[in-house]
């Protein structure tokens, strides 16, 4: 009897395990596969405009951005009646940023409070390159617990490390993210970021626009490309500033 019981337990954790490595082998080539396609993506110039929603702002302007993955992003916002309003340069470790209306520079490392204090998107550099470029990567670590279902026409990816997991809703035709969230222990939504009025390049496509919420701040920031170059053989990513501003240096 104990024999059985033990034959019987073997061949249950077995098939549980085969069935985890055979969803987590699926996970994967999915991952890699969206990666593929978004990486088709880059050196891109694009115009357009955005638009910023909080509890105590809601201004728009237009919007020139370059972005060449996986490491600079450049843009820079005018306000009404042409008047240039920011002038930003983020690269995975730095950054400078000119608040022209201010006559401040500010320099400093490419942290996730130094991205929310600037731009008033409080996320990842990988998010902000994600947002400016309209395509999606998704990073995957040894730690990170894998998990998948289906909603219609998409797969549904759930990344699990320590208390928060990140959901990628992925097209299963032309494997595009349509929209990516962080999610807190208790499953509550920190933030989210939803692609849409996609374009398509080779096997890849791009949005011409993307909207990031943060719900329990209130906030709600939206980007609309009008025009959009690939491609782009050189791509300027200066800062430019007047010799007499003054300089703030942060950590």
């Amino acid at each position: 009897m104990k024999t059985f019981l033990s034959i019987l337990l073997t061949v249950v954790i077995f098939g549980a395990v085969n069935l985890y490595s055979q969803d987590s082998t699926e996970i994967s080539r999915i991952i890699k596969e969206v990666n593929t396609r978004s990486a088709e993506i880059d050196n891109i110039l694009s115009e357009g405009e955005s638009a910023i929603k909080t509890p105590k702002m809601d201004e728009s302007g237009s919007i020139e951005i370059h972005v060449k993955k996986k490491d600079d992003v450049w843009f820079k916002i005018e306000g009404p009646l042409g008047i240039d309003a920011a002038t930003g340069h983020f690269n995975r470790e730095r950054f400078t940023f000119f608040d022209d209306l201010n006559d401040v520079v500010t320099t400093g490392s490419s942290t996730i409070m130094n991205i929310g204090s600037l731009t008033r998107i409080r996320c990842t550099f990988d998010d902000m390159v994600n947002a400016f470029s309209g395509t999606v990567r998704i990073p995957k670590g040894k730690k990170d617990e894998l998990s998948m279902s289906e909603e219609g026409g998409q797969y549904v990816l759930s990344l699990k490390r320590g208390t928060i997991t990140r959901k990628y809703w992925v097209d299963k035709t032309n494997y595009s993210v349509y929209k990516y969230i962080y999610l807190n222990k208790s499953g509550i939504t920190l933030i989210s970021f939803e692609f849409s009025n996609f374009r398509d390049h080779g096997s890849g496509s791009y949005a011409k626009k993307v909207e990031i919420r943060r719900p329990k701040q209130g906030e709600y920031f939206k980007l609309t490309m009008e025009e959009v170059s690939l491609n782009q053989t050189y791509l300027d990513f200066k800062v430019d500033y007047p010799s007499d501003v003054r300089v703030r240096n942060w950590k």
